[in-house]
């Protein structure tokens, strides 16, 4: 596309001098050639990151003629200065043979100096929030890269991965890491304080993994090459780049990027906590809502109160505020500072032992506005048994469903908070109150579920003990015996 824009048609160019051979791009030389027809000779034409077109050269190309290339450490002095101004360099070099090389590897021999391009690739502007959140998720984002030393600290300066003036111990190259023993603990340590590692090869990337996998970190690394595979593979997560990746890259990924943007790894990741967090909650509810059912009916039968459920009540109870609060809970967008925590263990249990103690918490004081209201009913409103079973099967229910409202943390606000804020929990609460009306209002239904007519008194004090069991959840709560 530069080509064409400047003028030039490349179809005719390609045409008149079609390739022979080429060297493709490699990871550890850093630059590729190609060998093409030119007239009734050859010319081979190479580019790649200075310091590897350098070496290959004893000759440069100027106004004057080809001379003699004596003045390198002046272009990489000038590579640097372009480097620094977050320009990516790429070098050009050419050599005129009368016939193909016998290996493919002597085309690089000799080769004259042609010169030295510098282009701004600039990161996007939703990077630098993506990288601050994914730091304050505890998240430690590392940039591998081919680039320049120094134009990867520009790139990182910009995108918030350095800070300005960071000491070069956070930048490290492969020609660096080279120099150490990969076994010895400072090649560790140089990997484990790098934030920035450039001109590194695809075995140097490998071993950044094993450090640290050898250090207990989860690791996630993208790729798009066929170079990148093997560690892709070795990651815990290797995601490849959908739209540029190869093949190779994208068959051992577990994850692949349809847009190949850094952001999308963020929103992956908060969506993976949010949904950890909504199966908790899930989970957690209907644990703490049976076990209330478990319990008021044990304490029931070895006592002389009378039944607060029957059979098919409990199966009515499943159907209706078991699982439509439940699924709404699954369908939550999350706690506001969700990427704020850190991440979690790797052996941390979805139900931790603290939920554990939440939800029997939970089961217990939901049990205790049941158990209440048949002791109350019984003793001092001196009912008759239907109407007790009644009241405490009105009671459960409600109380199952003010159940969604004790799952938040305590450390966040009771009527502010990803419950509270999800329409789908209020929207399941108002069809479980009239789904239970309608097993009322039915007769057929009625009858199943040996339901019979209450006053307006004996509902109000089904709603006092539903609520009840809700403001003793939360005063437990806030006293610090839940999470």
């Amino acid at each position: 596309n530069l080509a064409t824009e400047a003028g030039f048609d490349v179809e005719k160019i390609r045409r008149e001098h079609p390739e022979v051979i080429e060297l493709p791009f490699d990871t550890e030389t850093k630059m590729m050639a190609t060998l093409n027809h030119f007239g009734n000779s050859y010319r081979a034409s190479a580019k790649g990151a200075l310091e590897s077109i350098l070496y290959h050269c004893d000759r440069i190309y100027t106004s004057g003629g080809i001379e003699g290339f004596t003045d390198k450490a002046d272009w990489e002095k000038a590579a640097d200065r372009m480097a620094s101004r977050g320009l990516r360099t790429l070098a050009f070099a050419y050599r005129d043979l009368e016939a193909p090389p016998a290996r493919k590897e002597e085309l690089l021999k000799g080769l004259t100096f042609l010169g030295l391009v510098g282009f701004i690739d600039p990161p996007r502007r939703d990077i630098k929030d993506a990288v601050e959140i994914c730091k304050n998720a505890g998240i430690d984002v590392v940039m591998v890269t081919g680039d320049h030393p120094q134009t990867a600290r520009y790139i990182a300066e910009a995108v918030g991965l350095l800070d300005k003036g960071a000491t070069q111990d956070k930048i490290v190259t492969g020609r660096q890491l080279a120099q150490l023993d990969r076994e010895s603990e400072a090649f560790e340590q140089r990997l484990l304080n790098a934030i920035v590692l450039a001109r590194v090869t695809p075995a140097q990337k490998l071993d950044l993994i094993r450090v640290y996998q050898k250090h207990g970190h989860i690791v996630g690394m993208t790729g798009d090459g066929i170079n990148d595979a093997p560690a892709l593979k070795k990651a815990d997560i290797g995601i490849a780049m959908g739209m540029r990746g190869t093949e190779a890259a994208k068959e051992v990924a577990d994850v692949i990027l349809r847009d190949d943007q850094f952001t999308s790894i963020e929103l992956a990741i908060r969506q993976g906590r949010i949904i950890f967090e909504n199966i908790r909650k899930f989970v957690v509810y209907l644990l703490s809502s049976n076990l209330a059912e478990i319990i008021s009916v044990a304490v029931a039968s070895f006592s002389i109160l009378p039944l607060p459920l029957l059979p098919l009540q409990i199966l009515y109870l499943n159907l209706v505020t078991d699982v439509f609060p439940a699924l709404a809970l699954g369908l939550g967008e999350g706690e506001s500072g969700i990427m704020r925590q850190p991440p979690r263990p790797v052996d941390e249990p979805i139900i931790s032992r603290k939920l554990w103690t939440s939800t029997l918490v939970y089961g217990l004081c939901i049990t205790a506005g049941v158990l209440g209201i048949v002791l109350f009913a019984y003793y001092y409103l001196e009912l008759e048994a239907e109407k007790i079973n009644n009241m405490a099967f009105y009671t459960l229910v409600l109380g199952q469903l003010l159940n969604v409202f004790n799952l938040p943390k305590r450390s966040v606000s009771f009527f502010n908070n990803e419950v509270t804020r999800n329409t789908w929990v209020w929207a399941a609460i108002l069809l479980c109150i009239v789904l239970t009306a309608l097993g009322y209002l039915i007769p057929p239904l009625r009858t199943v579920l040996s339901l019979v007519p209450l006053s307006g008194e004996q509902l109000g004090w089904v709603v006092a003990f539903a609520f009840g069991s809700l403001l003793l959840t939360q005063i437990i709560k806030r006293l610090g015996g839940t999470v």
